[in-house]
């Protein structure tokens, strides 16, 4: 893993477990865990996942992996997602990524490497 993978890595699963601290009120919260790097789309994908199995994690990345990375800078999209109950973003700000969530103890992030 490089420095800038590692670093946007380190910075994804910091921006997962703060939303996660910051909705889950008194509940205990789910970790958030990290998936692994998948190839999809001619791109490598950091997949983080709370609440989700990392295999529906690494799958939903495939399924909406060329959408996100053909987003051109500044565009963001919300689609429709492979899992039943889940909300999908996919924007490009800087770096294609996106996320699904259906509440605050289940969703899922991925980014380009």
């Amino acid at each position: 893993m490089t420095g800038s993978t590692r670093f946007l890595a380190t910075l994804a699963i910091s921006a997962l477990l703060t939303l996660a601290a910051m909705t889950a009120g008194a509940t205990a919260a789910l970790p958030a865990m990290s998936c692994g790097i998948v190839s999809a789309a001619g791109h490598s994908w950091i997949v983080i996942s709370k609440g989700v199995s990392c295999t529906s994690a690494k799958n939903v990345t495939r399924a909406l992996a060329a959408r996100t990375a053909a987003l051109h800078a500044g565009q963001k999209r919300t689609v429709t997602s492979p899992l039943a109950h889940f909300t999908c973003v996919i924007s490009n700000h800087g770096k294609p990524a996106g996320s699904c969530a259906a509440t605050a103890a289940k969703s899922i992030v991925w980014l380009v490497a």
